[in-house]
Order: C-alpha cells, then sequence, then structure tokens
C-alpha cells in the first residue's frame, strides 16, 4: 500500500494527552497466545514515560464487542481513540456512523482505500508494521538454520502454515515467504495450510502432513502458537528427528512447546505509535503514517534482554521519553536502540 497523503490538520486539545485503545485481543492466555496482551503492557510503559493517560478495553478478538468498546471509546473523555481494524470490520463500520467527534488512530492495519482516499477529518493516521519482511526473515532464518543442521547438501521440504485467508498481516507474511522460495528453488514446498493463528490448528493441520511425509525438515509458522502446535506434532511424529520450525511474535511459550526460531518487534508497535502521536500532538504536526514501519527481528542474542524484559513486564529501563523529538537527544525508535535502554539503560 503506498502511502497516503495526510488528512487536513484537526484541532488538538491542549491539556495531558488521554488515550483510549480498543484492543482486539484478549487481556488473558488464549488459543492464539499473549501477543495482544503484551501489546497493551508495552503502551502503558510507553504512556507512564510520556505521561499521556491510557485506558485500554479488550474486545476478546469479538467483532460485534469491538464495535461496541469503540462506540464507548467514542463516547469517552479521551482525546484520541486508538484501535486495530481487523479484517476490516472496524472501516465499515465508521463508513456507517456520522458525526466522529475524536481522531482516530489505525495501528497494525491500515483503513481500506475509501476512507484513505476521502481522507475524513477524524483520521488521524495509521501505523501498520512490514509484515512481508516478518515472513521472509522467517523464511530466511529457518533456511539458514536448516543449512547448518542438516549440511549444505541436504534436500529442504517446507510445511508452511499461514495464519488466515484475508487479513493484511497474514497475506503479508505469506508473500514475503513466497518471495524468499522463488529466490530459492531448492526448497520444496511440500504442503501449506490455514492454521488460524491458533496452537491447535497448528497441532491437527501438521500432525498428518508428518505422518505421511517424515522428510520435512522446516515449517515456517504464521505465529509463535502456530509453530508451538506444529513442534507438538513434530514431537509425537518423529520425536528423534525434528523439524526446524519458527514463528512470529516473540511469545513466551513453555520450554516444551518453543520453537526455536521467533521473529518479532512488533508487539512494540502500539508504544512506537503512542510516541509519535505525542510528538504530533505536542508539536501540532500530522501523525507520520506508515504502511511498512520497520520493527521485525529474529530472536536473535542481541534482541535476547529485550525479550526478556517484555516477557517479565520489566520495560522500567526503556525511558520511551527518549525517543520523542521533544528529548533533546532523541533517538530512533528501533529494537536495537530499545535493546540497548534494557541493557544500559537511557
Amino acid at each position: 500500500m503506498c502511502e497516503a497523503s495526510q488528512p487536513q490538520t484537526i484541532e488538538h486539545p491542549t491539556h495531558s494527552m488521554k488515550v483510549h485503545f480498543v484492543n482486539p485481543g484478549h487481556q488473558s492466555e488464549n488459543a492464539t497466545g499473549m501477543f495482544w496482551r503484551n501489546v497493551s503492557i508495552a503502551m502503558h510503559a510507553a504512556a507512564d514515560d510520556l505521561n499521556i493517560d491510557l485506558v485500554t478495553t479488550y474486545a476478546n478478538r469479538n467483532h460485534i464487542l469491538m464495535k461496541q468498546k469503540l462506540q464507548q471509546a467514542l463516547s469517552s473523555d479521551a482525546d484520541y481513540v486508538i484501535v486495530v481494524d481487523e479484517k476490516k470490520a472496524l472501516t465499515q463500520y465508521f463508513k456507517q456512523i456520522e458525526n466522529v467527534n475524536k481522531p482516530v488512530l489505525f495501528i497494525f492495519n491500515a483503513p481500506d482505500a475509501d476512507l484513505l482516499t476521502a481522507k475524513p477529518h477524524w483520521l488521524s493516521g495509521y501505523l501498520t508494521p512490514n509484515t512481508f519482511d516478518a515472513g521472509y526473515k522467517l523464511a530466511h532464518s529457518i533456511y539458514k538454520t536448516a543449512k547448518e543442521r542438516f549440511g549444505e547438501q541436504a534436500s529442504l521440504n517446507l510445511l508452511a502454515l499461514y495464519g488466515d485467508h484475508r487479513t493484511e498481516s497474514a497475506l503479508g507474511r505469506q508473500h514475503g515467504l513466497e518471495l524468499f522460495l522463488r529466490q530459492h528453488p531448492e526448497i520444496n514446498l511440500i504442503h501449506s495450510d490455514v492454521a488460524n493463528w491458533s496452537k491447535e490448528q497448528g497441532f491437527r493441520k501438521s500432525i498428518g502432513v508428518l505422518n505421511h511425509t517424515p522428510s520435512i525438515n522446516m515449517i515456517w509458522a504464521a505465529n509463535d502458537p502456530i509453530a508451538s502446535g506444529a513442534l507438538l506434532a513434530a514431537k509425537r511424529a518423529n520425536p528423534t528427528n525434528l523439524p526446524v520450525i519458527g514463528g512470529i511474535n516473540w511469545d513466551e511459550v513453555d520450554a516444551q512447546e518453543q520453537a526455536e526460531i521467533s521473529v518479532g518487534g512488533h508487539v512494540l508497535l502500539g508504544a512506537a505509535s503512542l510516541v509519535l502521536l505525542y510528538d504530533a500532538h505536542t508539536t501540532q504536526t500530522p501523525f507520520p503514517s506508515s504502511s511498512n514501519y520497520e520493527i521485525f527481528a529474529p530472536n536473535s542474542a542481541e534482541y535476547q534482554q529485550l525479550i526478556d524484559a517484555m516477557h517479565t513486564q520489566q520495560l522500567g529501563k526503556v525511558n520511551f521519553q527518549r525517543f520523542s523529538v521533544s528529548h533533546e537527544d532523541s533517538w530512533q525508535y528501533s529494537l536495537l536502540n530499545l535493546s540497548k535502554c534494557v541493557q544500559n539503560g537511557c
């Protein structure tokens, strides 16, 4: 998606920012993992540093409940509302209602082309991660590990487990994998299926294929819960000869279900959106929308302390104010700089 021209500037309040985030996921553990809870944890850490009054409500992956939570947010005293437009459910809702009285920021998914073209006055902007990059980096990490483990001359046979059929997040990751496969024709794509972001479906969609085709030695999974399910299936099918398995999210997973590779970082996208929104608010400038925000990396050693800090809710060493243009020595918001903050403070 190309960058859209900026919407007309809205009139911003002058008091401390109040933000209401309608989180599409669950606050507690569930079959699709803890990703959305962790997004909110990082956002609240950023809000504390930026003196933002942040309220989060959860829609529990229920689109009807999500619309109800959005109505509550638009009726609240918040200055800004942040939403995630899963499967374009909220885009359709916004087209049906009139007199939206608060600026709305979309994160993880941009609104559809009609809204971007119309540029309604309430559209503050959007920030979406480069999911293509995530899918490509995951494929590269799995391939590199497989070559090291099985040898340069080994046959490489892949099972691909996608997230869903239609969301930008799922399709972007899938397209990243597809490019990598075109660049590496020596990889044999044995089978692909959709596991709907679920550990249980990751298991069910893997077990039959692995029993039928024991030569599969690479599994690309669209998220960490799917990867966990695939790992459990692999342990049942052939426990002495496990494939290289990778997912996306940087989730905290039980050791017995932990795939060795995880590409992540986008769990910190919500915090990035607050930093950018804070800067737009205080400088009275438009939000710098992006449809390909760079925020993915594999779980290599240089990021491990950051990953651990997220899992233990210990982001206190990160001063998110440091990434604001208002700081006298502002740093670029990046996973590497966030890691430096966790290691040395900032």
